[in-house]
């Protein structure tokens, strides 16, 4: 390019120096320089005209004009960058292509949305399952199809890590898991799942295991009773002494998985919503450390300290937070030594209310760490056992948290000890905690 310009500039000097050295002695210069600088101008212009029509008047695969110096070099590079735009195109459109059809073979929806929130294309699946009808929906607004206030709020929430549970557009009876994933410029993904069968079988199970809590329950108040009016007359049968305590404690235990069963039951029944009683994390902390100390077997002791910040509120339910609290300071003092250290701490921040409870215990393998929260999961069953466990506090905990929209983190090491810490979101804050943070 760069001898093209001097081509160029070797070939107006020429021109210049042709008029000079025929008009100066004829004393026509500045005639002759007008019309070398006029002819110059024209052959540009009539060069522009033909690069202009060949770019309008053709899709961009004919060969570009003849033309000399600089404009040839222009129509070349011109050429060659429609060549690589045309190859570019034609490999984005593959891809789209294939994407297409191998997004069509599922049996989930697919649904592609513009940067502008419009449909792009969907699947085969998508009319099943939404209602909608590609080509026939194209660049059609997506709040036009899918209404479910659930599903604007997560969309409108541009936080898509996890999904959406609503019912299906064309089928209230059924149940659509939805989640979106982000590509290319501002684009999204939609995918939709069937889960009316999974969904059938969870409720189910839950149905199952409160009816049979539920039924469970007198038959075990007999038996306890029975085993208290036995266990006065020991003193003349003590042959049945050990077997009495036996029979007493593991009806003590089943009565505390009933009841356990029964409170995650009817946990997960409960819809979530705001609660706008206001209750105090910072008293709360206070209450579960007593109460953790005083449920200390006889002999034992631990070394609990309590670092609450005065005056840290939330919206919520107290009750279930309550146990919720109560729950981690009291498995802290199960898995802590004798003569342990188990620091509570209780504060706010622009980010919203934290509870935690640290521990110098036995700790977990970080890989059994997000299991924890399963039902029934044990660490350990034996020492689950000793300490009386029924498996489904930390899964009791975790449903409180969802229900009042807070999280549950953990982390532990191997004879390190662990941390479990519950963060209350910033909205969940009462006025005067807020005001609080914000100053």
């Amino acid at each position: 390019m760069r001898n093209t310009w001097v081509k160029e500039l070797n070939r107006v000097l020429w021109l210049v120096g042709v008029a000079v050295a025929i008009g100066w002695p004829a004393g026509l210069l500045w005639p002759l320089l007008a019309c070398a600088t006029s002819g110059y101008i024209i052959w540009n212009l009539f060069q522009l005209k033909r690069i202009h029509d060949w770019l309008l008047g053709s899709d961009g695969k004919q060969n570009p004009p003849e033309a000399l110096g600089l404009w040839g070099d222009i129509c070349d590079k011109i050429y060659f960058l429609q060549k690589e735009q045309r190859k570019a195109q034609a490999q984005l459109e593959a891809e789209v292509a294939y994407l297409r059809s191998s997004f069509a073979s599922l049996s989930d929806a697919v649904v592609m949305i513009s940067r502008n929130n419009t449909l792009t294309w969907s699947n085969d699946a998508a009319r099943r399952n939404l209602g909608l009808r590609y080509p026939d929906d194209y660049d059609q607004p997506l709040r036009n199809f899918l209404r479910d206030p659930a599903f604007i709020s997560y969309y409108e929430s541009g936080q898509y890590e996890q999904g959406v549970e609503i019912r299906a557009p064309v089928d209230n009876e059924r149940v659509l898991w939805m989640q979106i994933t982000r590509f290319g410029q501002g684009n999204r993904l939609l995918f939709a799942r069937d889960i009316t069968d999974v969904h059938k079988l969870e409720q189910m199970r839950r149905d199952f295991v409160s009816n049979v809590s539920h039924e469970l329950r007198t038959p075990l108040t007999v038996i306890s009773g029975y085993i208290d009016n036995f266990s006065m007359f020991v003193d003349k049968l003590p042959a049945l002494e050990r077997p009495l305590q036996q029979m007493a404690q593991h009806a003590k235990r089943m009565e505390i998985l009933l009841r356990d069963l029964l409170e995650l039951s009817r946990l997960e029944t409960l819809p979530n919503e705001m609660h706008r009683t206001v209750v105090s994390l910072s008293n709360l902390s206070s209450l579960v450390v007593e109460e953790a100390r005083a449920s200390l077997p006889a002999g034992q002791q631990r070394h609990i300290t309590l670092d609450a910040e005065a005056m840290v509120e939330v919206f919520g339910q107290q009750t279930e937070l309550h146990s919720a609290l109560l729950n981690l300071v009291v498995n802290a003092c199960k898995y802590t030594v004798d003569n342990g250290s188990i620091q509570v701490h209780c504060w706010k921040d622009d980010d919203g209310a934290h509870f935690s409870v640290t521990d110098d215990g036995v700790g977990i393998d970080p890989l059994q760490i997000p299991r924890l929260t399963e039902r029934f999961y044990r660490v350990d069953r034996s020492r689950s056992m000793d300490t009386g466990g029924t498996g489904l506090g930390l899964a009791i905990v975790k449903r409180i948290l969802q229900r009042h929209e807070a999280e549950l983190e953990i982390t532990s090491a191997l004879g390190k000890g662990s941390c479990f810490s519950c963060h209350f979101p910033s909205h969940r804050l009462a006025p005067s905690t807020a005001q609080d943070v914000a100053v």
